[in-house]
């Protein structure tokens, strides 16, 4: 059986672009079948583990979001495995449901829940809850259902992307930081006059991605870090080099 072993470093909230964790082992007894597994050398955010393995190997454009964890050893997860079926994604809502079961038995086996979203040419992973600082579960949403108004004027993509950043800081109180990962040439690229109102971040930061390139194309990590207690956004090209389920367009 062939063996690909994928190693990465511990996760900062900035993470160089490509680095991915765990291991991607092909199933003998089906070659439709794939089995992604954690890390046990490095448990920190199993789901992410997961979600960049499913992307190097099928190429879907999948979001993920911490939960604000309180500590960092609450970013442990357990040590699990989980099987899927490459066929199985290109199914009408195929991605979606893989995702949706890898959560549930993530959950099962004691993880965090988090629920996965529709949203147009991505699919996002976002948190149900978190521990609180007695070890208590207590409910939690996204940083990025945040409603940001942005006002008009001219700027290329890595200004607009820094007020999206600042607004949400603003209106939620946490700072959000992107690194050396952010497609900086292609944001460099685009210019805009338009302003933000009334929108999700979540929404705003979708469209500014989905209009400097082809829609789907970029994909995040949103890492939050409980020792300065801020986030980092990791942008990722979604290596499309094969069909994306979600829209049925090549990208």
């Amino acid at each position: 059986m062939a063996l690909l072993k994928i190693v990465r470093p511990k996760m900062n909230r900035i993470l160089a672009l490509g680095v991915l964790a765990g291991s991607l082992i092909p199933s003998i007894a089906a070659q439709d079948s794939v089995t992604i597994k954690s890390d046990p050398s490095d448990l920190s955010r199993p789901v992410s583990t997961f979600l960049n393995q499913i992307r190097q190997h099928d190429k879907i454009a999948v979001t993920y979001e911490d939960p604000r964890y309180s500590k960092r050893d609450d970013m442990q997860g357990p040590n699990t495995t989980f099987t899927y079926s490459v066929q199985g994604l290109q199914a009408q809502d195929g991605v979606e449901v893989t995702i949706a079961r890898m959560l549930r038995e993530y959950a099962a086996s004691g993880g965090l829940t988090f629920s996965v979203v529709r949203d147009g040419t991505r699919l996002d992973v976002v948190p149900n809850e978190v521990l609180d600082a007695t070890g208590k579960r207590i409910r939690q949403g996204s940083i990025l259902d945040t409603v940001i108004s942005v006002p008009a004027g001219q700027r290329d993509g890595v200004q607009l992307l820094q007020a999206i950043c600042d607004q949400i800081k603003k209106q939620a109180g946490y700072e959000i930081d992107f690194g050396p990962s952010a497609p900086v040439n292609a944001l460099l690229r685009y210019s805009t006059t338009e302003g933000i109102d009334n929108l999700t971040a979540h929404a705003a930061l979708a469209r500014l991605l989905d209009r400097v390139s082809a829609p789907g194309n970029f994909v995040w990590d949103l890492y939050y870090d409980p020792a300065d207690g801020g986030y980092g956004l990791n942008l990722h090209v979604n290596a499309a080099s094969r069909r994306n389920p979600l829209n049925d367009v090549n990208l």
